[in-house]
């Protein structure tokens, strides 16, 4: 590989991929364990409960250390926790692992965003962004297609070692691509929060909100709900790289929709949002649900980046992996909400609702892009 950063893009895809494809692939698993709506909702909880610890965590350590030897003993910890499912046999055990996983996975998403940014001169911050964005969908669109068919195949268990491996893989790569040649040291001596940083991109993180309440049903009740139609674990793959895929070309119209202007691209992408979650609620057969899912994940890859590069352009170097960092705690926070929220939802209502209600509140990021620039 010829230079640093592209070695970082194919570890984001390996390890991306593989996390993604637990995250998905795992409530599958429980499922046939015989896990019920609310324990679906609590190993959603479980893993964003340790997603926003280390979030916050990742930000501030990623800001003052050696960046590359930290990003190394993170992403090893993410190669033992996955294979840990392997040895999952009851629901409590999975969702003790899911609470594991979601501690190690929430410092890899902050500190490959960060370090992408470090290793970044200004004038190719927007597109290097851009490039980190496109590694990890293509990984979370590859993902889910070969652990579908790999559950099928072999078993779940199986299948939770081999992405164990591939996170062993992008391991090696920092190693030996990465480590000799970049010294990323951080530049705040003390832990302390900057604040006024903080602030001055909170109308980001409140757009972001009622989105993260969507995607953490997204990642923990929506996989259990397709099964319940019968739909095996490699249609599931399927369904779900159909929805990546389409939120990797969403990636593609980022630019064009902030020169069109950023209130009114995030705007538009809250209502066609809405009308993605609210299709999902009725839709009942896998070939129906290929359509809304498809139209999710270009919200997606159109309203992850435009915000995330928001941050980025208007926070400082010296706490931009702070800043950054809030946005994926965010994104926790959602995360435990929203699949408890879901599971006492489905003890009233059928499960579509949970979807009509989480259209309604993707609504709300109308009113709360009015502090963007």
């Amino acid at each position: 590989m010829k230079t640093p950063l592209k070695a970082l893009y194919v570890v984001i895809f390996l390890i991306s991929g593989a996390i993604g494809t637990i995250m998905l692939l795992s409530p599958v698993y429980a499922e046939e364990l015989g896990a019920s709506y609310m324990q679906l909702g609590m190993m959603g909880a479980y893993y964003a409960i340790g997603y926003t610890i280390m979030t916050l965590v990742t930000g501030l350590v990623m800001d003052r250390f050696e960046k590359v030897r930290i990003y190394l003993a993170f992403q090893t910890m993410n190669f033992i926790s996955i294979g840990l499912l392997a040895f999952s046999n009851t629901i409590e055990q999975v969702l003790v692992v899911r609470l594991i996983i979601g501690l190690t996975a929430g410092t890899f998403w902050v500190s490959s965003s960060a370090i992408t940014a470090a290793m970044s001169k200004p004038h190719k911050l927007t597109h290097n962004i851009s490039l980190y964005n496109l590694s990890w969908i293509s990984g979370l669109a590859v993902g889910p297609l070969i652990g579908g068919y790999l559950s099928d195949a072999v078993g779940f268990k199986a299948m939770f070692l081999a992405m164990s491996v591939t996170v062993l893989l992008g391991v090696g790569i920092i190693v030996v691509f990465m480590l000799p040649t970049v010294k990323l040291h951080g530049k705040l001596g003390r832990l302390t929060i900057d604040w006024k940083s903080v602030r001055a991109v909170l109308p980001a993180y409140l757009c972001l909100f009622p989105y993260t309440l969507s995607s953490g049903i997204y990642f923990s009740i929506l996989p259990g709900y397709l099964k319940e139609f019968g739909i095996t674990a490699s249609i599931i793959g399927l369904l779900f790289t159909i929805g990546n895929v389409a939120k990797g070309l969403g990636f593609f119209g980022v630019e064009r929709l902030v020169n069109w202007g950023t209130k009114r691209a995030i705007r538009l992408v809250s209502f066609l949002l809405a009308v993605s979650l609210a299709w999902i609620g009725y839709a009942n057969t896998e070939y129906v649900m290929a359509l809304p899912l498809a139209l999710y994940g270009v919200t997606n890859g159109l309203l992850e980046p435009i915000l995330l590069n928001w941050i980025a352009q208007n926070s400082p170097a010296e706490s931009r992996s702070f800043t950054m960092s809030i946005y994926e705690t965010v994104f926790g926070v959602g995360m435990i909400i929203g699949p408890v929220a879901a599971g006492f939802v489905t003890n009233i209502y059928p499960a579509s609702m949970v979807y009509v209600l989480l259209a309604a509140a993707s609504l709300l990021i109308i009113p709360f892009s009015v502090g963007l620039d």
